[in-house]
């Protein structure tokens, strides 16, 4: 390295480090020149200092750059992977590199590289729904929302005829419009029979609500494809 010669950038940049050296120039100034943070002109300062103007020659001088041993190691890495492996999954090929080919690359570069080279084909993303928000209702009763949830609610406490822990259904009802609980009840299921009971105890109490949300399950709604075409098939419910 001490006889390697500089090039005129090196010495453009040996000579504004120097002139900061010596004081007839601010870091500020020498960082805006060099164009690095004031930090790395303190450093390339204190090399200067100690190893003199071979410091600003560049490591990789003389040896073989980065990109050129990347281009190497894309080359040899395609090669095995159509050769051997062009009908493997990136994650496959990867493991089957570093495996039985001794090279170490991350799966995502093998993805892109297999790409590149038409031996995979980019899964396309699914388009996510978003569902838009609604604005709760105004008055108490003109919506309850209603759901059923298998719990083991009782822990070990439900037992079968044979001591194995029984889940139970929690039916409940919130009103859309305050958030809060208006009825909820332990139940078998959310059958037909145990529904019917709910509401009609509801009812009682409550009155009738303008409307109620329901999710799809099969006590609401009937989920068969004949559905689609016969808009009278309705449930019990």
């Amino acid at each position: 390295m001490a006889g390697s010669t500089l090039t005129a950038k090196e010495q453009e940049k040996a000579a504004i480090l120097t002139a900061a050296i010596e004081g007839n120039i601010t870091n500020s100034h020498a960082a805006k020149q060099l164009h690095l943070s004031v930090r790395q002109v303190q450093r390339a300062k204190a090399a200067l200092r100690k190893n003199g103007k071979t410091s600003v020659i560049h490591g990789l001088k003389g040896k073989t750059g980065n990109h050129r041993i990347a281009e190497a190691i894309k080359d040899k890495s395609l090669k095995v992977i159509k050769k051997q492996y062009s009908d493997f999954k990136p994650s496959f090929a990867t493991e089957k590199l570093a495996e039985n080919h001794k090279i170490t690359i991350s799966y995502g570069t093998t993805r892109l590289w297999m790409i590149e080279e038409g031996l995979w084909k980019q899964r396309k993303q699914k388009k996510r729904t978003y569902r838009s928000w609604r604005p709760r209702k105004e008055y108490f009763g003109e919506l309850q929302q209603f759901d059923g949830s298998y719990h083991l609610w009782f822990e070990n406490r439900f037992v079968d005829a044979t001591g194995y822990p029984l889940e139970v259904c929690l039916l409940a009802t919130i009103d859309d419009a305050t958030g809060k609980i208006t009825k909820a009840v332990f139940a078998a299921n959310e059958g037909i029979f145990a529904v019917f009971t709910f509401w009609k105890a509801y009812i009682e109490k409550h009155g009738k609500p303008l409307g109620i949300y329901l999710d799809k399950f099969s006590t609401y709604k009937i989920n068969h494809k004949a559905a689609v075409d016969n808009a009278e098939l309705m449930t019990q419910f």
